[in-house]
């Protein structure tokens, strides 16, 4: 897939599955009847959300309301360790799973869908844009101050913390993410 071709979202046209691709230089809107498998990086993303945030969320909402005693780690090499796990697996996950494959542009075909119907295909849309927005925006420097508490505290809560905030920003962190968001549905409407 060249460098200025990206995937917006999938979309039907002519009763065939496949994915809206969106040119910002040339302002066109393409239709391809490729469907890309979800890289490998996003399942392993969301399983170690879900396990750090089903590990984390009970302790940190009940240090409210009972007095519960802090997981302080006082051995080095197991700091090191929880730090690797914690902050460095949501990265390695992100190398070694992203997308390898790419769009084939010779299977690119004019984008014909009409406008309403196109509207109704991109109706969530607006919301993805401003979700990856946020995460884009929020999340590293949550992530990054919790990394600060856990060198600070050594507390396990933190690096766990890590995780979930990392984990989630890995997700959204795709080829092209902020070219992405910038492209509106008005927009792609227009470029067809």
């Amino acid at each position: 897939m060249k460098d200025y071709l990206m995937a917006i979202a999938p979309i039907r046209q002519n009763d065939q599955k496949g994915t809206l691709i969106v040119d910002r230089q040339q302002q066109k809107s393409y239709f391809t009847p490729q469907v890309l498998p979800e890289p490998q990086a996003e399942r392993w993303l969301l399983w170690m959300l879900i396990i750090s945030g089903v590990l984390v969320t009970p302790y940190w909402l009940l240090k409210y309301f009972v007095t519960l005693p802090r997981i302080i780690i006082h051995n080095p090499a197991l700091w090191w360790l929880i730090l690797f796990l914690t902050a460095g697996l949501p990265i390695l996950a992100w190398i070694f799973g992203r997308q390898k494959q790419g769009y084939d542009a010779k299977q690119l075909v004019p984008l014909t869908a009409d406008a309403a119907d196109l509207t109704k295909q991109l109706q969530k849309w607006p919301f993805e844009r401003a979700w990856v927005l946020f995460v884009l925006t929020l999340l590293p420097p949550t992530a990054l101050m919790f990394l600060v508490l856990y060198i600070i505290k050594a507390d396990v809560v933190d690096a766990l913390l890590i995780t979930v905030h990392g984990a989630l920003f890995m997700r959204r962190l795709i080829p092209h993410a902020i070219s992405r968001i910038r492209v509106s549905t008005k927009q792609i409407i227009e470029w067809r």
